[in-house]
């Protein structure tokens, strides 16, 4: 259950950065650099409880959890963490172009 709601706040920090610059009409370097790695954080946690809950749920002969909550929880949270790693790519890049350019 953790794995799935780790990953849906990792999803949920990418949709309010989303909506923030929406909102402003802009999207602001110190924005993402908050929103980035806090999803991050949340997606990586997501794809380690959700190892755990798969080995528990292998461990117990499927006696504890739900095979098709775990797999959802680990989806998500995999989805999560290649948009988290993208996003951290994307803001590297910018700052090298930044540099760069200075």
């Amino acid at each position: 259950m953790w794995a799935l709601v780790a990953a849906l706040l990792a999803l949920a920090v990418f949709g309010a950065a989303v909506l923030n610059a929406r909102a402003q009409d802009e999207l602001r370097l110190i924005d993402a650099l908050i929103a980035v790695p806090t999803a991050l954080v949340f997606a990586l946690a997501s794809v380690i409880l959700g190892r755990r809950a798969r080995t528990e749920h292998q461990r117990s002969l499927g006696r504890r959890g739900s095979r098709w909550f775990i797999a959802l929880a680990r989806f998500l949270g995999t989805v999560a963490l290649l948009l988290a790693v993208t996003a951290a790519l994307a803001l590297a890049v910018f700052a090298v172009l930044v540099l760069a350019y200075d």
